[in-house]
């Protein structure tokens, strides 16, 4: 072996020198590689003990699944009519069967208008003035005031204070009687508050007062309200009875006889009334040309509409016309679109479905194949159920289908002769505990909950082959595809067995079986595996026999549930978790197999180090013969030269004698 510092050792001697010294080191070499070979079985035994881990905690797995009782209750579900339902359920619950009667299902709400020849007819109308020029001609012939509202209507309220008296026996509220009420100065103990909300229900009106005594009416859906009362009430309501609205801002406009559209439309949009508090302009006024010829003003929001506090409201002149604020609500939500005059059945349409405020409505223009009149408009709620119900304010002319005459829209059956109402007729997962059922149609049927034990089975099976597994491993008896590309020795040398004649490994296998073998004292017929028809071979390996564990779980399911799980009224456990616990043991850091783990390397560490040791002994050792090697073959040089000039002298010293 070469020592990589001297390359022409032996040439001045003519002797080997350097195959000698290589020769020399290599036996000495032999202790290195002997170390190291002890290494390589050390290193395969960390490995195998690592695999037997692994195979462990898949044995474990096993156990741990078996010790669940949800494992224990694998449910499906069947139905006997499935053109009624149809349903789905997790694990965990017992057997157990429903009826199910369904009487309605839960609908969309829809409304239709009137119908008509064309989708281009007018669906709000434009007013018939008669003017024909909106610049030349006088629209007004005397004094007279325009007044506008501006925003919602909410409610009215008393102009004064609420004074000390009772209303009459015709006072009445949108034409629902009050009738007769005594009342307190400022109605201090809510008498007159309180008789009006008694009958809000019926007239759509609550009412309150404040600490001055005025007294507010509002509607829910912001319609007007009416209030009937004589001279008594009147007396009652402020002295005068007059009432003020809210929720709105008032403009008034005065009029002057000779003024034209463009006069009237310059003074509405320049009047200093038509502000908010922070002087932004309300209503817009604009002369429009109808479809009729005649011209118009038309008021719309300046703010570009479509909210709540965007509604015009005029009236008592028929030039002039405001845009319609129409609310389309669902449950809490509203839709608000500003429609101008004109608008067409075609154009609300697009209007509703491109409103980025659509709270779940479509709108269409569908032909109902009548010759004469055969296009409606349609509204339809996109969700089922009362909540998804269509409420409308200012969109007269349509008629309610589905749910008209207070129909329910919710989904209604029965459970086992319990009712139930439901907005939707899919994913109704609230009635009966760990099951999904979706309606399909009116009808009865029967919904079962069954119990199948495929995966407890399965669980079984595979915790056995992992036993079995963990053994051939164990005695090298595993069955691997061949590599051909192998070499005989390495071949060999694959299939030594790193775990032959390991009595750790060995007690790994007989803790197993004697852990698989459990009896349980429980007073079922079901105690352990060999009653399902565990078998142990002569070599070791573990078998069940199916047909009997089938039997087992068929005649007696919760014995066998009971035998994983144990009985904890009696405090015993069952065999799942002996298992997982004494597995889990086994891997721990002071198992079997760690602790061979751990012992193989803390040797492979004493080994690498004398390897170091001793690699660093030969290498000193041998740089040093190197170099007394290197003096040698110089001196044998010498001594070979001198005995080459002696000889030579010699020779012709015997040369010179023979003459």
């Amino acid at each position: 072996m070469a020592t990589g510092s001297i390359t022409s050792l032996g040439i001045g001697s003519g002797l080997d020198l350097q195959d000698i010294l290589d020769q020399l080191k290599g036996v000495d070499e032999t202790r290195i590689t002997a170390k190291k070979n002890k290494k390589t079985q050390f290193q395969n035994q960390v490995d195998a003990y690592n695999t037997i881990n692994a195979k462990l905690f898949s044995i474990k797995s096993d156990a741990l699944n078996l010790s669940l009782a949800s494992n224990f209750l694998d449910n499906s579900i069947s139905v006997t009519d499935e053109d009624v339902i149809s349903a789905t359920v997790g694990d965990g619950y017992d057997e157990s069967s429903y009826s199910v009667d369904v009487t309605q299902k839960a609908k969309r709400n829809s409304w239709e208008s009137a119908a008509v020849g064309s989708k281009t007819d007018t669906m709000f109308t434009e007013p018939a003035s008669g003017i024909a020029d909106h610049d030349t001609t006088a629209v007004i012939s005397q004094n007279e005031a325009l007044t506008m509202y501006y925003g919602t209507y909410e409610g009215i309220s008393t102009d004064n204070s609420i004074a000390a008296g009772t209303t009459d026996d015709t006072f009445a509220i949108n034409g629902v009687n009050i009738g007769i009420v005594n009342i307190s100065d400022k109605d201090s103990d809510n008498a007159l508050v309180n008789a009006i909300n008694f009958r809000t229900e019926e007239h759509g009106v609550t009412a309150s007062v404040n600490d001055d005594g005025i007294l507010t009416l509002k509607s829910a859906d912001h319609s007007d309200i009416e209030v009937t009362m004589d001279a008594g009430t009147q007396a009652v309501f402020g002295g005068t009875g007059n009432m003020s609205n809210t929720g709105r801002e008032q403009i008034d406009i005065s009029l002057t006889p000779g003024m034209t559209l463009d006069e009237i439309a310059d003074k509405v949009n320049n009047s200093s009334s038509n502000k908010d508090e922070k002087g932004n302009q309300l209503v817009n006024a604009s002369f429009t040309r109808g479809d009729n010829g005649d011209y118009y003003i038309r008021l719309s929001p300046a703010s570009g509409g479509n909210s709540a506090d965007s509604e015009i409201t005029v009236a008592g002149f028929d030039w002039v016309a405001a845009d319609t604020t129409v609310a389309i609500g669902q449950d809490d939500s509203t839709m608000y679109l500003s429609v101008a005059p004109g608008t067409t059945y075609e154009e609300m349409t697009n209007l509703i479905n491109g409103s980025k405020d659509n709270t779940g409505v479509t709108a269409a223009m569908i032909d109902n194949g009548d010759s004469t009149n055969p296009y409606q408009l349609t509204l339809t709620s996109d969700e089922t159920g009362e909540d998804a119900r269509i409420s409308l304010a200012n969109l007269a002319g349509l008629t309610q289908v589905t749910g008209a005459g207070a129909q329910s829209l919710n989904a209604e059956f029965t459970v086992n002769g319990i009712s139930y109402s439901r907005q939707s007729n899919t994913s109704i997962n609230d009635v009966i505990t760990g099951v999904t059922f979706d309606l399909k149609n009116t009808g009865e049927s029967t919904l079962n909950i069954d119990v199948n034990h495929d995966t407890v089975k399965e669980g079984i099976l595979s915790m056995i082959e992992g036993f079995n597994d963990l053994v051939s491993y164990i005695k090298g008896t595993e069955t691997e595809t061949e590599d051909t590309s192998k070499t005989k020795d390495e071949t060999e040398e694959d299939t030594d067995n790193p775990l032959d004649g390991s009595s750790s490994a060995n007690r790994i296998i007989y803790q197993l079986k004697s852990l698989l073998t459990n009896t349980i004292n429980l007073d079922t017929n079901y105690t352990s595996l060999t009653d399902l028809g565990l078998e142990i071979s002569s070599t070791g390996t573990i078998s069940i026999d199916e047909d009997t564990l089938d039997e087992a779980m068929a005649a007696d399911p919760d014995a066998i549930k009971s035998l994983f799980l144990g009985n904890t009224d009696e405090e015993i456990t069952g065999l799942a978790d002996i298992i997982n616990n004494a597995v889990t043991d086994m891997v721990s850091s002071t198992g079997i197999a760690t602790t061979e783990i751990d012992e193989a390397e803390a040797k492979i560490t004493r080994i690498d180090k004398d390897i170091e040791t001793e690699t660093q002994r030969l290498t000193k050792k041998y740089e040093t013969m190197a170099r007394e090697f290197a003096r040698l073959d110089t001196y044998i040089s010498q001594l070979n030269s001198q005995a080459g000039a002696l000889t030579s002298m010699i020779d012709a010293f015997s040369k010179a004698n023979e003459k």
